[in-house]
């Protein structure tokens, strides 16, 4: 559900958007960029629906000059994502640039990398973008490399029949599909992303980005500054003020809308974007806050 506004919802975020609001304000003041939050919640991917919702609210923006955009997300559909980009990409004459309050992972590094820099607090996080597939079982993404590790242990002759199904039955197998396609279609994807701005005039850098993006040993892996400098990213430290208010805007996210999230039962809440500043929030909150609103 989308709002226009923080009317509903209100009471629930009146701490996060009040005292984030001041917070973005500031950032633009010592950046000179216009500043957008797209702030994913920890139960919310990027996938077709959360993309509708961000363009709705960028295309009243139009053309800018200068962008930067403050980022949170675990990730999610790697095409979905890379489109986003492409999107965010065409939207910015002059300088794109990504702020990391706290982490980005998988898909959601891929649109990270749509900047022409990338700028991180002291302990924010990239992630390796090797492929992914929704599970609706459990409601996340999961790593295409687990699955092939499970497959690689049940292979093995000491396990018995009936784990042997018990697992079959958990892991997702007919969607697993062409691994090493996927993978090349993720470096793809980042080439693509890479040559746009960050390394316009340099191809065998992008790719050479792209393909150790997609060769860690674990989806899970943190890829701090320094390591992204390491591998070749545009990217810098956030120092001073900047610093500061990107991660007074973490606590802010973390102490009023993840927090909510995750006090909640699955079961037991819905899906919400709602505007904040230039930017939008894609949360969830309880069921009985959804009713409120549509009365």
């Amino acid at each position: 559900m989308f709002v226009d506004s923080v009317v509903g919802v209100a009471d629930v975020f009146k701490v996060f958007v009040e005292e984030g609001l001041k917070v973005v304000e500031g950032l633009e003041e010592v950046s000179g960029l216009t500043i957008v939050p797209i702030f994913f919640g920890v139960r919310r991917y990027i996938n077709a629906r959360s993309v509708d919702s961000i363009y709705s609210v960028f295309r009243g923006l139009g053309l800018t000059d200068r962008l930067g955009v403050i980022l949170f997300s675990e990730g999610g559909d790697v095409d979905e994502a890379y489109l986003l980009a492409t999107y965010l990409q065409s939207i910015v004459r002059e300088r794109l640039t990504v702020y990391i309050p706290r982490y980005v992972k998988s898909a959601a590094t891929l649109l990270a990398l749509a900047g022409d820099e990338v700028v991180m607090s002291p302990i924010a996080e990239l992630g390796p973008i090797d492929p992914v597939i929704y599970d609706s079982r459990v409601g996340r993404y999961i790593p295409l490399q687990s699955i092939l590790e499970i497959l690689n242990l049940i292979s093995r002759k000491d396990i018995t029949k009936e784990v042997i199904n018990l697992i079959l039955e958990k892991v997702p197998v007919i969607e697993l599909g062409d691994y090493k396609r996927a993978v090349e279609h993720n470096v793809e994807l980042c080439i693509k992303i890479l040559t746009n701005r960050m390394f316009r005039e340099n191809i065998d850098k992008a790719k050479e980005i792209a393909e150790r993006l997609v060769s860690y040993k674990q989806h899970t892996a943190a890829i701090t500054v320094k390591d992204a400098k390491e591998l070749g990213i545009n990217v810098r430290e956030a120092e001073g003020k900047e610093e500061e208010y990107l991660w007074k805007l973490h606590e802010l996210w973390t102490e009023n809308i993840v927090e909510l999230e995750t006090s909640q039962p699955p079961e037991d809440v819905e899906p919400i974007e709602f505007r904040f500043g230039k930017g939008i929030v894609l949360t969830v909150v309880p069921k009985e806050i959804i009713k409120e609103i549509k009365k």
